[in-house]
C-alpha cells in the first residue's frame, strides 16, 4: 500500500502556528515576508480573528498587519471586518458585507476577492494578488465556521 504525499508550494511553509511564505516583488524589487498566525482570540467582539502581516524579509516593523474578523449577520448580509494596524496604529478600517441570499461559498469567494484587490492595492504591486488569494478564502471561510450559530440539534448537547 502506497500513501500518497502532499505536495506543498515552493516558498510556502505550513506548521501548527502559522502558513509563511515569501513574495518577491517585482514592481517595487522589495523582498516581503507574508504570514498568516494561527487562529486568536482577544477580548474585542468578536473574540476570533486572525492576522495578516506583511514585512520585510530582512526583519523590521510590518508594513502591514491586517486583523481579519467575522462580524456574523448584519442587515441580512455576511460581514468580515479588516483592520490594518500596524504598530498598534489604525491606518485602516475595511467592512465587506455580502448579502446572505448566496451560497456560502460564493459569498466568500466574493469577500476575498474584494479583501485581496484591497490589500493588492496597498502593497502596490499586483503580483501579490494570486499568492493571497490562495490563503484568504481558507482564512474566511473559517472565520465563518467559528462565528456561525450552531444548529439547534447541536446546542442541545
Amino acid at each position: 500500500m502506497h500513501r500518497r504525499l502532499k505536495r506543498r508550494k515552493p516558498g510556502s511553509k505550513r506548521s501548527d502556528r502559522q502558513t509563511t511564505w515569501l513574495w518577491i516583488s517585482r514592481g517595487l524589487r522589495i523582498h516581503q515576508l507574508i504570514w498568516v498566525g494561527k487562529r486568536e482570540y482577544d477580548s474585542r467582539q468578536p473574540a476570533c480573528h486572525y492576522n495578516l502581516h506583511i514585512q520585510p524579509a530582512c526583519g523590521g516593523l510590518d508594513y502591514h498587519n491586517y486583523h481579519i474578523r467575522y462580524l456574523g449577520i448584519r442587515e441580512n448580509k455576511h460581514t468580515w471586518s479588516v483592520v490594518d494596524a500596524p504598530y498598534g496604529q489604525e491606518k485602516s478600517h475595511r467592512v465587506y458585507a455580502l448579502s446572505q441570499e448566496h451560497f456560502i461559498r460564493e459569498v466568500i469567494d466574493s469577500a476575498s476577492s474584494l479583501l485581496v484587490t484591497d490589500m493588492t492595492n496597498d502593497v502596490g504591486d499586483p503580483t501579490l494578488w494570486t499568492r493571497l488569494a490562495e490563503h484568504l478564502a481558507l482564512v474566511l471561510f473559517d472565520l465563518y465556521r467559528q462565528g456561525a450559530p450552531m444548529p439547534v440539534e447541536r446546542r442541545r448537547a
